[in-house]
């Protein structure tokens, strides 16, 4: 006989670090825009550019990501499972 084993869905872990499903909120520094993204499952590709750069940030942390030829600086401000 085998065992029967069921899928158990694991979602973010909501322990303040940019998971994939979680829903980031972010300031860009240069025109004081704010913008919130999904990073994976449906929303930002974690292989893009914006993506992996915002993957495993913290609240407050600063990053400078290569956008269409240009570079923008980005300050996390909330993550939200």
């Amino acid at each position: 006989m085998s065992k029967r084993r069921e899928a158990v869905f694991v979602g973010p872990a909501h322990d303040g670090e940019v998971e994939v499903g979680e829903r980031v909120t972010v300031l860009d520094l240069t025109t004081g825009a704010v913008n919130d993204y999904r990073i994976g499952e449906g929303g930002v590709p974690l292989d893009s550019p914006l993506g992996s750069a915002l993957l495993g940030r913290h609240v407050g942390d600063v990053i400078d990501v290569a956008l269409a030829g240009t570079s923008i600086r980005l300050e996390v401000v909330e993550i939200d499972g």
